[in-house]
């Protein structure tokens, strides 16, 4: 049988566009080796006694075995294929390069999954919901009762609502910001400074805010001492205090808890990814 031969271009000595890719794509797989490593770290990992290193470096080798495949299509080192062998070669080498692409996502799942073994979203979107919502119904009686008695500075209603808006929503903010320092307070002395310069800071703003109120209901001919406002004041905002404190997750925890949420949001990705991969070479094969 007389067989048709094609010639294929071979590449050049010196090729900048191959030079290009082979640097990048190194780069790409130090920066995620070193990624690992510094899980595997994080996690004591690999074990002194009885772990195999080759599941440990298993993507970065996939991704350099890869690197390689996409090196010897590109430069196609021999110049006559019969057709039918061009054909074959091509198909094996669309099946090599598949399975090394399987095979470095699922190492990357591997990870993934390592790291979110005992992860669970749990209840901490709810517990950041109910301590705004609680928060939030004091702050909106705040800023009614406010509205009104900066009236007596004698400014416009619309003045009046948004200045009490600007401090209600301070106030707020506060009452959320002061658990969370106090959290993540190293020392015993940090504490009592956190709670000090926060309980200082708040009275100071509801003695002032007592004033204008005693001074709205004066106009009404109703006689209240702003102390009892300023007592009300901080009644309120220790208990949104406290409420924060106790449901509020702490930073370090809603930080950890969005990470890992993309961990797992990439994970599920990944997976669609390999199982196209998979039926990919199915029709190959």
């Amino acid at each position: 049988m007389k067989t048709k031969t094609v010639t294929l271009p071979t590449g050049n000595i010196f090729d900048p566009n191959l030079e290009d890719m082979l640097q990048r794509k190194d780069a790409e797989l130090k920066i995620q080796a070193e990624k690992n490593a510094k899980n595997f770290a994080q996690r004591n990992l690999p074990n002194l006694k009885g772990d195999n290193l080759s599941s440990y470096i298993s993507g970065s080798k996939a991704g350099y075995e890869k690197l390689a495949a996409d090196v010897f299509n590109y430069l196609q080192p021999q110049a006559h294929f019969p057709e039918a062998r061009v054909d074959t070669d091509f198909f094996k080498e669309k099946l090599k390069n598949l399975d090394t692409e399987i095979n470095e996502r699922d190492a990357q799942n591997q990870n993934d999954e390592a790291t979110l073994a005992n992860f669970s979203q749990g209840n901490i979107p709810s517990r950041i919901l109910w301590a705004m919502v609680s928060t939030i119904i004091i702050t909106l009686g705040e800023i009614a009762f406010n509205t009104k008695a900066f009236q007596v500075t004698g400014e416009s209603l619309l003045f009046a609502l948004v200045l009490s808006i600007c401090i209600s929503v301070a106030v707020f903010v506060f009452a959320h910001l002061t658990p969370m320092l106090y959290k993540g307070a190293k020392t015993k002395l940090q504490r009592i400074l956190v709670i000090c310069g926060s309980g200082a800071l708040v009275t100071a703003l509801f003695v002032a805010l007592a004033i204008f109120r005693s001074t709205y209901l004066e106009t009404h001919d109703v006689h209240v001492k702003p102390g009892y406002f300023v007592v009300i004041n901080l009644f309120f905002f220790i208990v949104s205090a406290l409420v924060s404190f106790f449901i509020l997750p702490s930073w370090p925890e809603i930080k950890e808890n969005t990470l890992l949420l993309k961990i797992q949001f990439k994970l599920k990705k990944r997976r669609k990814l390999v199982q196209a991969l998979k039926g990919e070479r199915e029709k190959i094969l």
